[in-house]
């Protein structure tokens, strides 16, 4: 049954790029507005990841490892079976990032059925073993009961770590192609060797990568190094550019396009401090590109990301504009963006905090986020000016 939660106002803060980055930025305040909650579903753990099918239903993951079929409409949910024996589900315990990520779902799926997930691969039978990012395909059979069918994988991130952090895990399809985040699966920068992870070409952790789709798993190609922990990709519509959230370490989240070839700088530069007091070593960074944005003066921690479209008129005054999903505070941020250039910060939903891990527009234009709780929710919200 669909929960109502009443409306939660916004509130607007500038932001600056970091080209940029001075008190004389300024940006016209929009219309104040309250967005308003309803409970689609409710009773997932930590739920990740969330994607649409054809029929109007979506597709949900758990980091506890379990992926549903959601009816938006009604609020039903059915668990798909067949997932991977090797998925390391979370561990009750701090820090522990692994699970089941992200789902993509083919642009031919009304022919072929295909879905990409992502998720902490275990190297063995025990508890402890060793993880790493890994990406499969499988068919979904639909009916009564929907189970996986025909899973391949497609890529691991080679080596295997004890560490349960930083996995990236973030899937974005666009044309024929497939986008994969690989975190650098650290906590403590003092724990790279002498050439860090994410700068390290023999390496596969700390990187983007980009697969051709077909029918078969393809050799990707290294889009981007010097990654943290990215896990959001979002496709700008106006000017088909692809924008990414990335963690900073204390402080310093930043937002992101990606460029191909491009060197985002972790851990030789970043806009945030070190744990422990790390410092750096001397080293340039070819290639290297800054932030579009980065929060100095808080930490949101950002998550995934979507561009507003207008098929829902609710939204359609936000048209083009950047949603933000955050785990700190609860944040939820809607982003004025012109062309690749960040104007203005709107915090929404501050006066009723819950960590949230993603935000998805439908292609019918709603809008939902995913709570990331024990009971992990589903919202749906909707836009009413005051």
């Amino acid at each position: 049954m669909k929960k109502f939660l009443g409306p939660f106002c916004g509130s607007l803060v500038l932001a600056f790029s970091p080209a940029a980055h001075s008190a004389d930025n300024t940006a016209a305040a929009p219309a104040s507005v309250a967005l308003e909650r309803e409970v689609v579903a409710s009773g997932l753990r930590h739920p990740w990841g969330m994607a649409f099918l054809p029929d109007g239903r979506a597709l949900v993951t758990e980091k506890e490892g379990g992926l549903w079929l959601i009816d938006l409409s009604r609020g039903t949910r059915i668990e798909v079976q067949g997932l991977p024996d090797d998925v390391a589900s979370r561990r009750l315990e701090p820090r522990d990032n692994s699970g089941l990520f992200d789902v993509a779902v083919d642009p031919r799926f009304a022919k072929n059925g295909r879905i990409f997930l992502s998720y902490a691969s275990r190297g063995g039978a025990a508890a402890d073993a060793p993880t790493t990012t890994k990406l499969i395909s499988a068919r979904v059979e639909l009916g009564p009961a929907p189970r996986l069918l025909d899973v391949a994988t497609w890529f691991e991130a080679l080596p295997r770590s004890t560490d349960r952090f930083h996995y990236g895990g973030g899937l974005l399809l666009d044309g024929g192609h497939l986008y994969l985040t690989v975190g650098e699966r650290h906590f403590f920068e003092r724990d790279n060797p002498p050439v860090p992870v994410a700068q390290d070409p023999a390496d596969r952790r700390g990187k983007i990568y980009r697969f051709s789709l077909g029918s078969a798993p393809t050799q990707p190609e290294v889009i981007a190094t010097g990654i943290r922990a990215t896990q959001g990709l979002a496709r700008q519509p106006e000017t088909g550019l692809i924008w990414f959230t990335e963690h900073g370490s204390l402080g310093g989240d930043e937002l992101n396009i990606l460029r191909s070839g491009a060197n985002y700088g972790w851990p030789f530069i970043s806009h945030g401090a070190y744990r422990d007091g790390w410092v750096p070593p001397g080293r340039s960074v070819e290639n290297h590109a800054p932030p579009v944005f980065y929060w100095a003066d808080r930490t949101v921690a950002p998550t995934g990301l979507t561009f507003v479209n207008d098929q829902d008129p609710e939204f359609a005054a936000w048209r083009g504009d950047l949603m933000v999903a955050g785990l700190r505070r609860g944040y939820l941020m809607r982003i004025d963006v012109e062309g690749d250039r960040v104007v203005a910060v709107d915090y929404l939903l501050e006066d009723a905090p819950v960590r949230l891990r993603n935000v998805k527009q439908a292609p019918d234009g709603r809008m939902y986020v995913l709570t990331d709780e024990a009971d992990g929710k589903v919202i749906r919200l909707r836009r009413r000016l005051r």
